[in-house]
């Protein structure tokens, strides 16, 4: 399966592509490092709560596109079971995304059928972004408190209201312009792993800029996101 990924993720503007389905979630993907499987996860869990959706099933609706201010994400259903997630720069020619990824649902399908056991996630990506794909979740281990259970944190519910959302907003600008389209989602990753070590307080904020700035691996955009990002962490 993972060549037929690479011929949609090979597509100029394609920035990740993976297949998720209901029963196993996420079984093959093509994506850079700055995606953590809780990320995708979240994604696919959307997609099958649509899909699942009595109006979608009535009007037997079988793609969907959602455009945000930084990407495009194409879902389209291989079975009733899995979709194929293609996640696009806003820019991307969509009717040749289109194009090619319904040319191989077909052998999607078939190579979804062959998996009946859930993969090694940190095993999906060949070579060395193997290691970063899963450096979100054990990182996120070693640092959360030891000596007592943490408290929950809604991290949606920080980052969306209160005095947290406008400084997160403010950073999702910043990372898609350090990064690129998944720089919203890196940020919500960062803010979920930087509230496992503790509660979102101000004299924490050093700690969150590290993670982001860790996520970004050029010297010359760190720089560039530190300066933009600065005065907020002061």
């Amino acid at each position: 399966m993972k060549d037929l990924l690479q011929e949609i993720k090979m597509l100029q503007g394609v920035v990740g592509v993976f297949v998720y389905t209901n029963n196993l979630g996420v079984i093959a993907l093509d994506v850079p490092p700055t995606f953590s499987e809780p990320a995708l996860d979240r994604i696919g869990s959307f997609v099958k709560a649509f899909f699942a959706n009595q109006t979608t099933m009535a009007q037997d609706v079988m793609s969907l596109e959602v455009r945000n201010k930084e990407s495009l994400f194409l879902y389209k259903k291989i079975d009733e079971g899995g979709t194929l997630i293609t996640i696009c720069d806003v820019k991307v020619s969509l009717p040749l995304v289109n194009m090619t990824t319904s040319m191989l649902l077909a052998e999607l399908k078939a190579a979804a059928d062959l998996v009946t056991v859930k993969p090694d996630f940190a095993k999906l990506n060949n070579g060395p972004a193997e290691s970063s794909l899963s450096s979100v979740t054990s990182e996120s281990q070693v640092a959360a408190p030891q000596t007592a259970a943490p408290t929950v944190i809604d991290v949606d519910k920080l980052m969306k209201e209160g005095p947290f959302a406008a400084i997160a907003s403010k950073l999702e600008d910043a990372m898609a312009r350090a990064i690129g389209p998944v720089g919203s989602m890196v940020v919500r990753d960062c803010v979920e792993k930087w509230v496992e070590g503790g509660s979102p307080a101000k004299s924490r904020f050093n700690e969150l800029l590290g993670l982001l700035v860790k996520e970004i691996g050029d010297s010359r955009l760190e720089d560039e996101f530190k300066q933009e990002v600065g005065s907020l962490f002061s």
